[in-house]
């Protein structure tokens, strides 16, 4: 592939990669192109004060002197380029010594070490070494070049020897930078895996209470509901009732009104409970709702015209085999069938069936007949999906709809734990 676009794929790797910022390029140019004008300043005067040293830097203000000074100065420029084209400033800045090495010899030439370094630990540290490959083998291509065409000319019966020199100087200005400045990539890659990965399993973990909060709220939100709906439609049709029998009937209306005490007192105990939850410290004990609740349930329904039945072998306690779970979704399931029955079918006479005879599941069905006045019935809300979502919670199967009749039936049949058998024959259905 091309040099162009080798040096875009680079470049799409900045924005995410870079470690080398156009503010840390600023000072590092300046820093570089300070270094090499103080050197090539004072070295010239310093070399001059030693009469066994060879004068092999070019004199302040010569030619070659403004030459080395161009060459520097290109060379610091180059430096800023790394956050834009990490693999073309790699290239430019060995390919702009080259003229130096040209025109002067191995010491002046080796002015050009330090923004060479410096270029190619930056573009690395920006781009990754392997994005860098191809540039940096371009670079140790031109440095070897320049140390020889400098060496040589210094001294041309030692050919072997500059050319090792200058192998030498390609590891030391090229390999090396590049070798340090990808390991101190690698382990700051490491340490960003490290810190994403310990985001990701803290939001993995928040994500995780939040799930758990959501079906705590969502179980909690179907309590409530089951709660309000079973208590306070039972109220709304007392009320109705009351306000009926207030002027032609004043006793039936104040049992009315007794029994819309009571159930606000059963309604306040229930929500009490269900605050008592949310209590992590609260050692307050709740209610267990069972089958044999169910009972107790029917008895203190506003409707008046509520049937059990219970179907059971006559020993066993009823809901034998089924869990604590279980149970209480038997018991809420009957609660949400009964308070939509008083509201959408207020006055119609309903059935409670509890069949605990088979072996394999509690069968429990509730059964109204259709409303005595017409009406548009609404379709199913809350109450049947809080019903569903129960019934799978314990494995259970609901099946609901409209009857022939015009009415409404329920059916939920929860299965026994494993192991569970009824040895007794059923008994004939008793009515409660």
């Amino acid at each position: 592939m091309g040099l162009g676009s080798w040096d875009d794929d680079a470049m799409d790797w900045m924005p995410r990669l870079s470690l080398v910022g156009v503010r840390r390029l600023v000072p590092a140019a300046l820093v570089v192109w300070l270094l090499c004008l103080g050197a090539l300043l004072f070295l010239p005067v310093l070399v001059s004060s030693d009469p066994v040293a060879p004068i092999l830097w070019p004199s302040t203000w010569s030619p070659h002197w403004w030459v080395a000074l161009a060459v520097i100065t290109a060379q610091a420029a180059t430096v800023l380029l790394v956050s834009r084209a990490p693999a073309v400033a790699i290239i430019l800045v060995a390919l702009l010594a080259l003229p130096l090495a040209i025109a002067g010899s191995w010491d002046s030439y080796s002015l050009t070490a330090v923004p060479i370094l410096v270029t190619v630990y930056a573009a690395v540290s920006a781009a990754g070494f392997f994005h860098a490959r191809l540039a940096l083998a371009c670079c140790a291509a031109a440095v070897v070049t320049g140390y020889a065409v400098a060496g040589y000319s210094d001294d041309p019966g030692a050919l072997g020897l500059v050319l090792g020199q200058a192998l030498g100087q390609a590891v030391g200005l090229v390999a090396a930078p590049a070798g340090i400045a990808s390991m101190v990539r690698s382990r700051r890659e490491v340490h960003s895996a490290r810190k994403n990965e310990q985001d990701a399993l803290i939001r993995e973990q928040e994500a995780r209470v939040e799930s758990a909060l959501a079906r705590e709220r969502t179980a909690l939100a179907r309590e409530l509901h089951d709660i309000a709906a079973h208590h306070m439609s039972g109220m709304a049709v007392m009320a109705s009732a009351i306000e009926l029998h207030v002027d032609t009937a004043p006793d039936q209306a104040k049992e009315g009104a007794r029994a819309i005490r009571d159930q606000s007192r059963l309604v306040l105990d229930d929500l009490r409970r269900l605050v008592s939850l949310l209590r992590e410290s609260s050692g307050a004990e709740r209610s267990v709702h069972t089958v044999s609740s169910i009972k107790e349930l029917v008895a203190e329904s506003p409707a008046d015209d509520v049937e059990l039945l219970v179907h059971s072998d006559g020993v066993a306690e009823l809901g034998h085999g089924i869990g604590p779970l279980g149970q209480l979704v038997a018991y809420r399931m009957v609660q949400e069938a009964l308070s939509n029955a008083a509201q959408h079918a207020a006055g119609a006479s309903c059935v409670v069936a509890v069949d605990d005879r088979a072996s394999e599941a509690l069968v429990l069905r509730v059964k109204n007949a259709p409303a005595p006045t017409s009406g548009h019935r609404t379709a199913p809300g809350l109450g049947l999906t809080g019903m569903q979502e129960r019934a799978e919670l314990v494995g259970a199967t609901l099946i609901y709809g409209a009857t022939v009749e015009g009415g409404w039936e329920v059916e939920l049949r929860i299965p026994r734990e494993p192991g569970v058998t009824l040895h007794n024959r059923p008994q004939e259905a008793e009515i409660a």
